[in-house]
């Protein structure tokens, strides 16, 4: 069956209002406490039409982060890089902080909340903090093999987002996370640090 373009634009649309109303009623009642009625509400069709779009709660749940967590956006960064090492590694952190920052809302309630359904939430072929991972894994792993850097390119990509992650998070709820002042000097720190360590050589 041939859909017309403009259907196929109305439904990408209708999808889009109710993933954004879905992320909105999440974060003032959390994952149990969201409603697919309230949700779509929010979204302005009816529960039909989101039953109809995501199945269940479950995989609307799986959608929300899916579509937020800027796995895509991240890919095609390091797709398109060019430059020194250190100047790459700035450009994938200001990418992925600049990414969390948008999303500090669904880390909160992803933090203080269970998984919905941790069958579901347990696939590792879509989970988005695994795809972020495994997207500076594979960078890492080049450079490794390049010789730019040594270590396991698993452990690399954890230490590296972790940094970031920290940033994020201490921003809101620590002070000192502001020491370093503004948010490019705070990764190029962090890209400083990763890349030579703080040892003194005497």
């Amino acid at each position: 069956m041939i859909v017309e373009p403009n259907v196929a634009v109305h439904a990408e649309g209708t999808r889009d209002k109710i993933l954004a109303a879905a992320r909105e009623v999440i974060a003032r009642k959390g994952k149990r406490g969201a409603t697919t009625r309230e949700i779509a509400d929010v979204a302005g069709v009816n529960e039909a039409t989101l039953f109809r779009h995501f199945g269940s709660k479950e995989a609307l749940m799986l959608a929300v982060v899916q579509n937020f967590c800027g796995a895509l956006e991240l890919q095609d960064v390091v797709d398109h890089l060019s430059g020194t090492l250190e100047e790459e590694l700035y450009a994938i952190a200001f990418a992925v902080m600049t990414r969390l920052m948008s999303v500090r809302d669904m880390i909160r309630w992803s933090l203080v909340e269970e998984e919905f359904d941790k069958n579901m939430f347990d696939q590792a072929n879509w989970r988005p903090h695994t795809l972020i991972h495994g997207i500076l894994v594979e960078y890492m792993a080049k450079r490794v093999e390049a010789g730019d850097l040594r270590g396991e390119p698993v452990k690399l990509a954890l230490v590296f987002l972790g940094s970031i992650f920290a940033q994020v998070i201490g921003t809101e709820k620590f002070p000192l996370a502001e020491i370093y002042g503004s948010r490019e000097a705070a990764l190029q720190y962090f890209v400083n640090v990763f890349l030579n360590g703080v040892r003194s050589d005497h």
